[in-house]
């Protein structure tokens, strides 16, 4: 086990040497050796004590909090890298409109080969929707090339609001009618495939911010996505190339009824996954995000390595002057 989700009220969390246990009611109700486990997701009631804080922060466990509809989570980190001076790089290069335009080329050019994968895939396995998905493909297609002419940033932003313009309306024919997909909405998400991507993008926003954490890069300094206050732009940026594996694996969970309509209720406008078909969805989202874990943990490398390469190139063209 390298993942603990936890989604229950009046649970209590207590440490004792190399294992984590539960209790609830004062009674012990399991435990887990620590050393199995990576990161933790807690969502509901649950209790934790400084010492057990401290001691996650000891063994380098993630401890990620998600609350309400938005499952917008609260993040406990471990460790930070002892290398400071890859923040800094990654703060000198924000500051470099020419270096964040090439940065933004890599994940755009990532993005958008991984969208092209999905629409080809769903062009193969569902004939009934092979129009639309082609359709789409025919635009999409042709923008890989358009990209590489591009030479400021709000160039590429206009760029990426395209594509995904295209994308999504293929995407719309891969759900089934019940759930009512028609178009991305976030705040709040309402309609079951919005609901189930707004839990997944949070899923995977927390571990991208686990991965450049543990990178030594500052979460918060992006290159496509600016720096906003309250965003983790740069997990913002990593995530973008998964966003079309996870509609992908979405569209699967529906078409093989992982979950139908009684899964979910709306509240106040808002859709949401039931309680027990969210201890459904974490099982099923861990058989497939170890796979994402690793992209992102080599994206976030060799994203690493071009600011370190790049950083040398300025350094030497100065001093060559």
């Amino acid at each position: 086990m390298s993942t603990l989700y936890l989604d229950k009220s009046g649970v209590q969390l207590d440490v004792s040497g190399a294992v984590m246990i539960m209790r609830e009611e004062g009674k012990k109700t399991g435990s887990l050796p620590l050393a199995q486990i990576e990161r933790i997701f807690l969502r509901g009631d649950v209790g934790l004590s400084a010492k057990v804080l401290a001691r996650f922060g000891e063994l380098d466990i993630g401890l990620v909090l998600l609350a309400g509809w938005q499952s917008k989570p609260t993040l406990f980190l471990p460790r930070a890298h002892a290398d400071a001076q890859r923040r800094l790089r990654q703060a000198q290069h924000y500051a470099n409109p020419a270096y964040r335009t090439e940065e933004i080329k890599v994940l755009l050019s990532d993005k958008i080969h991984s969208q092209i994968q999905v629409l080809e895939k769903s062009a193969v396995d569902n004939e009934s929707v092979r129009y639309q998905v082609e359709h789409a493909l025919r635009f999409l297609y042709a923008m890989p090339e358009r990209l590489a002419g591009l030479k400021d940033i709000q160039a590429l932003l206009g760029w990426e609001g395209a594509t995904a313009n295209a994308y999504f309306k293929a995407l719309i024919s891969l759900f089934p009618e019940w759930a009512g997909f028609q178009k991305r909405t976030r705040r709040p998400p309402n309609d079951p495939v919005n609901a189930l991507m707004s839990l997944a993008y949070t899923l995977i926003q927390a571990e991208a911010v686990l991965a450049l954490h543990g990178a030594g890069l500052d979460p918060d300094i992006g290159m496509l996505h600016s720096i906003s206050y309250g965003r983790a732009s740069m997990a913002c940026d990593q995530m973008e190339p998964c966003r079309a594996l996870i509609d992908h694996w979405l569209i699967e969970q529906f078409q093989t009824n992982q979950f139908s309509l009684s899964d979910f209720s709306t509240s106040d406008g808002a859709c949401q996954l039931q309680k027990d078909a969210r201890m459904r969805f974490y099982r099923l989202w861990e058989t497939a995000v170890p796979a994402w874990r690793t992209q992102l943990r080599t994206r976030i490398s060799e994203l690493n390595n071009r600011m370190e390469q790049r950083l040398c190139v300025i350094y030497c063209i100065r001093h060559s002057q």
